[in-house]
């Protein structure tokens, strides 16, 4: 099955890399929603899942679910930035060390960003988004310090949050160990794992300890309680539905209670008035992208210095494609382009 699922991903690759007229005839007719148009590259992904759907994660057993999440993100992202070099460490977590690598590129700015992969909260590792670090790394020009954090159900609600907090603490306070100049360590991450970074920068700011210089969320998911139409109008058909969405939140979160929380939901947090310049990244056919949508404008309201970089095309996890998807890879450098800008200091409107 391993193999399998690799020849797989690396066939999706191949035609991911047709051009978007030929793409077209195969995925078949534009689909536009609310004036967005789904990109030829995603909607070709999407006709692929119909076709040949993936095992979704909570119904396969959970050792497989990870093992085949990181073959087919590998697989995906296989060969990006190979000239960055990278080494494995270890950081602070809140109850011991954990894992974490060093992505270290040719020209080194002097600037830190602390990154959270994504998986639902139950799935992915470093291996699972190398590919993704190692493009930030290069073409923002700033050392990259993937985390691997405790995952749920094993490690539900605060672990992950707690974990990343202790590891963030940790790099910022010694920037220089990992290669940084101690000028800018900010923190970022895709999808939970940009959920777990505001959270992280809202515990910072609520409790008056060194923030991050900046935030950056990938596609984040920022209110659990998930009462945004955009959750039903894209909750089925674009890469993650709900049923799966909802799995991942009862392992993370059992307690239904706590889905309001800030550190869950980063969307109720009651100030954000003390949050770093933070840049939200989302697609027009994600779930979550409504949330992120008025997270934006709760930031804004607020004073906080934000960019919202939307692309309405690009359904969620698309950063997992930079490797393939000319839509996603240009996306992903408007990306670099916001971190540069932070990595010197400044942000824009």
């Amino acid at each position: 099955m391993s193999a399998t699922l690799r020849v797989t991903a690396l066939m999706v690759r191949g035609l991911l890399g047709l051009p978007d007229a030929v793409l077209r005839g195969i995925g078949g007719p534009a689909v536009t929603i609310d004036g967005a148009t789904l990109s030829p590259t995603a909607q070709l992904v999407a006709r692929l899942e119909r076709l040949v759907p993936r095992s979704a994660p909570h119904t396969v057993d959970l050792t497989v679910a990870r093992e085949h999440f990181d073959i087919a993100s590998a697989a995906l992202l296989a060969g990006v930035a190979r000239d960055v070099r990278a080494y494995d460490t270890i950081v602070d977590g809140e109850v011991g060390p954990l894992t974490a690598r060093v992505y270290a590129p040719a020209r080194d700015n002097g600037g830190l960003l602390v990154f959270l992969h994504g998986g639902g909260f139950v799935l992915g590792s470093l291996t699972s988004h190398d590919g993704v670090c190692r493009f930030l790394s290069k073409h923002a020009g700033m050392r990259v310090v993937a985390v691997e954090y405790r995952l749920a159900p094993e490690h539900p609600y605060p672990a992950a949050v707690n974990d990343a907090m202790a590891a963030f603490r940790q790099i910022a306070s010694d920037a220089v160990r990992f290669g940084g100049s101690g000028r800018i360590v900010g923190i970022g991450g895709d999808s939970a794992g940009a959920t777990i970074a505001a959270a992280v920068s809202q515990r910072c700011a609520d409790e008056g300890t060194t923030k991050p210089s900046f935030t950056v969320l990938l596609c984040p998911a920022l209110d659990g309680v998930g009462g945004h139409s955009t959750r039903q109008t894209f909750g089925r058909g674009y890469f993650v539905d709900n049923d799966t969405i909802k799995w991942y939140q009862s392992c993370y979160v059992p307690d239904l209670e706590k889905l309001t929380d800030p550190y869950v939901s980063p969307l109720y947090a009651k100030d954000v008035s003390g949050l770093p310049p933070t840049c939200v990244v989302t697609g027009g056919f994600d779930p979550f992208w409504g949330e992120g949508v008025e997270y934006v404008a709760k930031l804004r309201a607020a004073g906080v210095r934000v960019t919202h970089l939307h692309h309405p095309g690009l359904v969620h996890g698309f950063p997992g494609f930079v490797a393939c998807d000319r839509h996603a890879r240009t996306a992903m450098h408007e990306v670099v382009a916001q971190l540069r800008r932070f990595d010197c200091g400044v942000s824009v409107p």
